[in-house]
């Protein structure tokens, strides 16, 4: 009797065994699932990495989430991104996907310089589509951490989820961050796109990737990211994207035949968030993008310390208050959506910009025209440099070179080395030498197919707005004192040696006095109190730099 009662126990015991067998394996963790055949597709995004980039599944061991070495290896299809990996026989459903290669950069538009690697981790019992992009990257050490402090996997991918939009200020409901694609519409997809954006910033793929690693492993230790320089540092930088956004509202008609002189540069970021947005569409994946633009303003404005900007505080302003920003004390209004620089005006001009390529650098300047003219509407920015001259930038400060342009001594502008012609051979610092034939309306410095304006030319310019005493107003940058009417945007620079209240600009003129000769400079007052007509002058001396525009031949 009490051999059979052992024996009915035993075989209970075996019973109760047999059921913990889970899909054809004995698990011993809780929840896990063991799979037989499985498959699993989606794109993989920075940008897009390229087709042959290398993709991998990882086993991952349990609730433990070690990788236990077997893997499973495809392929990118195309330059979408996309892929399609399958297998047999996995002892746990989670599993890593790991995408690594060159990536199409949204910022320039352009393929990556170097590889990448993201990740994403997943259940494979609950999905078969699974899309790897910075987000999932940036929740798996997260992800880990919580886990191996007793969270369950789903817990803890919804924790790590909220806290990298929250340290993000995008902290509003979410989907799933493997379902989020660049491409497609929605906040969800917009915020992908806006922290992809953001974390490239202006960084090569080796200083991305360093940014990348730092925050991740921030993250995975405290649920938040508080490098404050570096967050601080892409906030300027996306301030400055929204910025120049503004300031190329109005493009130009590519279809259009009476605009030949324009043409489109392939990197077009330096058109700030418009421009991100066409080198991405350039792409030819799809026809529209999220609004990304406005999970950016959000990250900005919450590093500035500026709170929400709603329809409920529109008209109220703020002070930016980070001290480690360029723009620390500046401030700020809501317009009702976002938050807008208080002291900003608005310009007068309605008209479309043309678009000019230097092919000797490859930077790209809005033009515009004015009467039978077409102009530069920037101060050119070409680094001209020779034995004898150079170019500057004011104040010897690289960034006063990318808000105005460069500042040219006369014979940097007049081109005296013959770089680019003859027209101003010879016509070096040593103005008064018989070497020295400069011609009206000499190329100089300025691109191929445009030249440096001559007395005339300009006297052309200002009849075509009214007048000189207008020109100082209207051409003038919207500021106060200047209506910016005709998109020329003339804007305070200085030059090396004098007053920063005008802005000087040469002119090419062939005639010399009988002693000697001094090149002709136009100087445009740009006091804020006063408007004064611009005039001609030849008493400068030819070792001060001094800004160039190019009219169109």
């Amino acid at each position: 009797m009490l051999t059979t009662l052992i024996l009915f126990l035993a075989v209970l015991l075996f019973v109760g065994c047999s059921e913990n067998n889970v899909a054809g394996g004995t698990s011993i963790d809780k929840g896990i699932v063991a799979l037989g055949e499985w498959k699993v597709e989606g794109v993989s995004q920075k940008g897009p990495f390229i087709t042959g980039s290398t993709v991998s599944v990882l086993e991952l061991g349990g609730n433990s989430l070690l990788q236990t070495g077997k893997v499973f290896k495809s392929s990118i299809k195309s330059d979408k991104g996309d892929f399609a990996v399958s297998g047999t026989a996995l002892a746990s459903q989670y599993a890593l996907l790991e995408v690594n290669g060159y990536y199409r950069n949204e910022v320039t538009g352009k393929k990556s310089s170097g590889p990448l690697t993201l990740n994403a981790i997943t259940d494979l019992s609950s999905r078969e589509n699974v899309n790897v992009n910075l987000l999932t990257h940036l929740e798996y050490e997260r992800v880990k951490h919580l886990v191996s402090e007793g969270m369950s996997v789903k817990e803890a991918k919804a924790q790590a989820e909220r806290e990298i939009l929250e340290t993000m200020a995008m902290n509003e409901s979410s989907g799933a961050f493997e379902d989020l694609d660049i491409f497609k519409s929605g906040d969800e997809n917009a915020k992908l796109l806006a922290i992809s954006i953001l974390l490239q910033g202006d960084q090569d793929v080796a200083g991305f990737t360093e940014r990348l690693g730092k925050f991740s492993m921030e993250l995975a230790r405290s649920g938040s990211w508080n490098d404050s320089a570096t967050r601080t540092s892409i906030a300027d930088w996306a301030y400055e994207m929204e910025l120049l956004n503004d300031s190329h509202d109005d493009e130009p008609d590519e279809d259009d035949p009476n605009n030949s002189y324009i043409s489109l540069r392939e990197d077009s970021s330096s058109r700030g968030f418009a421009g991100i947005r066409e080198n991405i569409l350039k792409w030819g994946i799809s026809d529209s993008l999220p609004d990304f633009e406005k999970y950016a303003a959000l990250f900005w404005a919450d590093n500035y310390g500026l709170g929400k900007c709603s329809d409920s505080n529109k008209g109220d302003t703020a002070v930016n208050a980070n001290a480690l920003s360029k723009r620390y004390g500046e401030y700020f209004v809501c317009d009702g959506t976002r938050w807008a620089f208080a002291n900003r005006k608005t310009s007068n001009y309605e008209g479309t910009f043309g678009t000019l390529i230097d092919e000797r650098d490859g930077h790209t300047y809005k033009t515009v025209e004015i009467g039978e003219q077409v102009w530069m509407a920037e101060n050119l920015n070409y680094d001209y440099q020779t034995e004898i001259t150079h170019s500057l930038c004011y104040q010897d400060l690289e960034e006063n070179c990318t808000k105005f342009g460069r500042l040219y001594p006369f014979a940097a502008a007049v081109d005296s080395a013959g770089l680019f012609g003859d027209g101003g051979l010879g016509c070096g610092s040593d103005a008064s030498s018989n070497t020295c034939t400069l011609k009206d309306s000499a190329r100089g410095v300025c691109p191929e197919g445009w030249h440096l304006p001559s007395e005339d030319e300009w006297e052309q310019l200002f009849t075509a707005v009214g007048g000189a005493l207008r020109a100082a107003t209207v051409l003038r940058t919207a500021d106060g004192n200047g209506t910016d009417d005709y998109g020329f945007n003339i804007i305070r620079t200085g030059d090396i040696e004098n007053d920063y209240n005008d802005v000087y600009y040469w002119a090419t003129s062939s005639k010399k006095s009988t002693y000697d000769f001094y090149p002709s400079f136009l100087i445009f007052h740009m006091y804020q109190d006063m408007i004064d007509s611009p005039h001609f002058q030849n008493n400068i001396s030819p070792y001060s730099a001094n800004s160039v525009r190019c009219v169109m031949d």
